[in-house]
């Protein structure tokens, strides 16, 4: 059975071309963060007030982003993108390979790199909130 010109082109009308992934919160959210990051650090020993202030606003976000990781959209749910480290270390064997699944979303590997990240700015942000008590 096949689909003459009519109905494969109501077809291609009906299924999107596109998947939007990411909602706007975390599009805004990272960003934000690259912003904020980049400013904290070109300003970190000239303008300390500055610096300041966007460590505070870069905590601000990384509280939001952690809500948000479990009352969020789908893929932006933490749970939709933390795996087990047996999967994330067979992810990563399988693309060394070239046959890794393709995820809509972040895959294993992805989703560690978020963990990773949200630690090392939390840490960042925690040490420099430390160094000024």
């Amino acid at each position: 059975m096949t689909m003459d010109r009519t109905e494969r082109k109501t077809a291609s009308m009906a299924s999107p071309s596109q998947i939007k992934v990411w909602d706007h919160l975390i599009r805004v959210f990272h960003w934000s963060l690259v912003a904020l990051f980049a400013f904290s650090y070109l300003t970190g020993d000239e303008w300390k007030q500055a610096h300041l202030l966007c460590g505070y606003a870069i905590i601000g976000l990384l509280i939001i982003r952690i809500i948000w990781g479990v009352i969020g959209s789908h893929h932006a749910r933490f749970s939709s993108f933390i795996y087990s480290p047996a999967t994330t270390l067979g992810f990563i064997r399988d693309s060394i390979r070239m046959r890794a699944k393709r995820y809509i979303g972040h895959n294993p590997a992805g989703g560690a790199m978020v963990i990773a990240m949200l630690a090392a700015i939390s840490g960042i942000a925690a040490t420099g909130y430390m160094m000024t008590t």
